[in-house]
């Protein structure tokens, strides 16, 4: 039981500390504007959580599950980011199965 607390404390601390700096650096204008509205909306506080929670907590169900939260709040986002993905596909295959043909193993 101790050693979960022992996490539980760590990822909280880092957690704050992560949010006492970006706060800080907000309030010293450091970041630019375009870079500051990604970094200071709402809908990336439980990813950044939840990355620390895997990385701090032996018990990795609290992570995964304020990502899966914050992916949900970004859903929206993501399909926005990924509807022309489709146009990209085939270019994409075919760089690679170029880059296959020439630098990949041949049978001797």
């Amino acid at each position: 039981m101790a050693a979960i607390q022992k996490d539980n404390r760590l990822a909280w601390g880092i957690s704050l500390l992560v949010f006492g700096f970006i706060f800080l650096i907000r309030q010293l204008d450091i970041v630019p504007l375009s870079v500051s509205d990604i970094i200071f909306d709402f809908k990336n506080y439980p990813l950044i959580i939840g990355f620390i929670f895997l990385l701090a907590h032996k018990n990795k169900t609290i992570g995964l599950v304020l990502i899966v939260v914050g992916i949900l709040f970004r859903l929206s986002d993501i399909i926005r980011w990924t509807q022309h993905i489709s146009d990209f596909v085939w270019p994409v295959l075919l760089i690679i199965a170029g880059a296959i043909l020439m630098f990949g193993k041949g049978k001797k």
